[in-house]
């Protein structure tokens, strides 16, 4: 059963009103991309202010509470008829009918984290108050809000909850990528971002086509992700994706269904026209790369759709032909040369590695490429990459290779050799002082590396014990962790752990450690050292802050190092339930028992996740409520 056929037997959906005391403001639509999965319903935003009320959005039954200082944060299930169900999430406080339930809870001496259903379920009226939304679990003020048929998150936009929209989207910028030896994008190897729709575009060989295609919803102000994206090659559907339904299954799959590194560095969210991951539910249609398309002039048609049906398209002219070099050496055997500058870093695209050679054309006339020894003839193309000329080769996955590369001019030779090792299930690959083990399930199929070994300047609150291996194709899709290593050349254990470098920050990946190694877990490659923590854990001034729910107190907690691992809270020597925020490095205490006006000792403790503590005593007077 396809998904659209899927979603027209649906029971009619319970009437909704909008689930917040205030004007639909959408930042985050469903489908979108999650690290891991697809976002799985709406952001509702709220200009920052944690006083709007949540409200039931249809009449129903509360079967369920959860409270957490991750995840979803506080959330509240309401069950409604025909097998629905409405998640509302990250709330700052309950209304006073559920705070009553937690309140029950809380005082049997469990933890802040409490997730629970009701015996006894209560009934609650569509606009009903249901409490306030908030940051639990994230990083910003909004409700994260989920419409769910028998356990299947559904898109609330096609299923009745009122948010006006009557802008169309807008087809922003298209993305061509060349994969393969031979493949180009106006016949050279760099990915290429188009905003000129008006020229036509040469390609040719396995080139991925991607499109950051941004909706915009009234009341608005971010960019977000359509209902539906396709693309038509003269005429006919290539590619669909519709986000109109997910599933928990394809877990790990938004790597295949948008461009993974530029979302990850921040640099514009695509979304594939083509399928070149798993099968997926919200792949409608199932387009492969343009490889396919026959030598000569060919229309592409990306449409973008929302969810009120208002539609943009944006043609694209490409021309399909062979790749002109910028040159052709001669392959022939070379002697050995000196090690030159004329080579620069190597870019990696899955199994494909390109290799930039300076004034390639005009200094050098014959190249020898070889791999573990054999002279390659047909799998090397010459290309341009960075403005550079470059040499592309494939890159064998069924064992690691040695890859060598001489190229001879009138002015002697120059020469360069990389190792690249294979990333697939239950290997063990030793470089060095680096140890990776790779578990049965962590990929979803074979692919390359290479190691190199970089200088480490150390980060804030971290010294450095390692090198920087630098591992490429870092954010090649894998589907679970492997264990990276690094051995400890002073066998010292003191705080010391295993962390990746990525977007300018240093983050642990953990702290498993055996006779000779330190072990982290990481679903991708990277930038990773051996780094030991030298800075504890900082305890800000208490301070009060009103809210609706109550009177509440927030204490600052931050770590320079490896990040805070957890903290605790006593008021008069009796424990506190305190709320972990994590973006914002602080913690909230806000008590659902009143508390006696005057003076009360509050003392904190907070421990990093690399063993530091640090523990601070406050006096705090606390008002009378007015």
């Amino acid at each position: 059963m396809t998904g659209l056929l899927a979603l027209a037997l649906l029971a009619a959906p319970p009437s909704m009103v909008y689930p917040l005391q205030t004007a639909p403001n959408v930042t985050s639509t469903f489908g979108t991309y999650r690290i891991s999965h697809h976002h799985a319903g709406l952001d509702l935003a709220t200009n920052g202010d944690e006083t709007i009320p949540v409200l039931a959005a249809a009449d129903g039954v509360v079967t369920r509470i959860r409270r957490n200082d991750a995840g979803y944060g506080r959330a509240i299930y309401v069950r409604h008829a025909d097998g629905w169900q409405t998640v509302y999430g990250h709330l700052s406080g309950y209304a006073p009918k559920l705070r009553a339930v937690v309140k029950a809870r809380e005082e049997t001496g469990q933890q802040f984290k409490l997730v629970f259903n009701l015996k006894k379920p209560f009934r609650v009226k569509k606009g009903e108050p249901l409490g306030w939304v908030g940051t639990s679990g994230t990083d910003l003020v909004h409700l994260h809000f989920e419409l769910r048929h028998k356990g299947q998150p559904v898109n609330p936009l096609l299923h009745g909850l009122p948010i006006p929209d009557t802008t169309p989207p807008v087809i922003k910028r298209i993305l061509l990528v060349p994969r393969t030896v031979g493949a180009h994008v106006n016949h050279a190897f760099d990915e290429a971002v188009i905003t000129d729709f008006s020229a036509p575009i040469r390609i040719g060989g396995d080139v991925g086509i991607w499109a950051e295609t941004n909706d915009r919803i009234d009341g608005s102000s971010r960019d977000l992700t359509p209902l539906e994206v396709e693309l038509e090659v003269d005429g006919r559907t290539w590619h669909r994706t519709r986000y109109d339904q997910v599933s928990y299954a394809d877990k790990r799959l938004t790597e295949f269904d948008f461009h993974l590194p530029r979302q990850a560095m921040k640099v514009g969210r695509y979304n594939a026209l083509f399928a070149w991951g798993p099968k997926q539910t919200l792949h409608k249609t199932r387009g492969r790369s343009l490889k396919k398309l026959k030598p000569g002039t060919h229309t592409l048609r990306i449409i973008a759709t929302d969810a009120k049906g208002n539609r943009t398209g944006q043609k694209l002219t490409v021309i399909v032909e062979k790749a002109r070099p910028p040159c052709t050496l001669a392959s022939s055997t070379i002697g050995k040369g000196k090690a030159d500058a004329a080579f620069g870093a190597p870019v990696w695209r899955g199994r494909t590695v390109a290799l930039p050679i300076s004034n390639l054309c005009a200094r050098f006339t014959a190249i020898d490429l070889r791999i573990d020894g054999v002279r390659q003839k047909k799998n090397l193309a010459f290309t341009t990459i960075g403005g550079a000329h470059a040499v592309v080769t494939g890159v064998p996955i069924k064992r690691g290779a040695a890859i060598q590369v001489r190229v001879k001019g009138a002015d002697g030779i120059a020469e360069t050799a990389l190792r690249t090792h294979v990333i697939e299930p239950k290997a063990e690959i030793i470089s060095g002082r680096l140890h990776i083990e790779v578990p049965k399930k962590a990929t979803f199929w074979p692919y390359p590396t290479q190691i190199e070994t970089l200088k480490n300047p150390g980060g804030p609150g971290l010294q450095p014990l390692s090198p920087i291996f630098r591992m490429h194709n870092r954010l090649y899709p894998s589907k679970g962790y492997m264990h990276i290593g690094v051995a400890r050349q002073d066998h010292a254990l003191g705080a010391v752990g295993m962390y990746l470098h990525a977007n300018d920050r240093w983050w642990l990946l953990g702290g498993r450690d055996d006779d000779t190694h330190t072990y982290g877990g990481s679903v991708h490659l990277g930038d990773v050292a051996l780094m030991r923590d030298t800075a504890d854990p900082v305890i800000g001034q208490p301070r009060m802050e009103s809210h609706p729910a109550g009177l509440r107190m927030i204490v600052p907690v931050s770590d320079k190092g490896a990040g805070i691992s957890s903290v605790t809270m006593t008021v008069d020597g009796q424990p506190a339930f305190i709320e972990r925020q994590k973006a914002f490095a602080q913690i909230i205490w806000l008590p659902l028992t009143a508390v006696t006006p005057g003076a009360h000792v509050i003392e904190v403790r907070a421990k990093d996740r690399a063993g530091r503590s640090s523990t601070a005593q406050f006096d705090v007077a606390w008002p009378a409520r007015k």
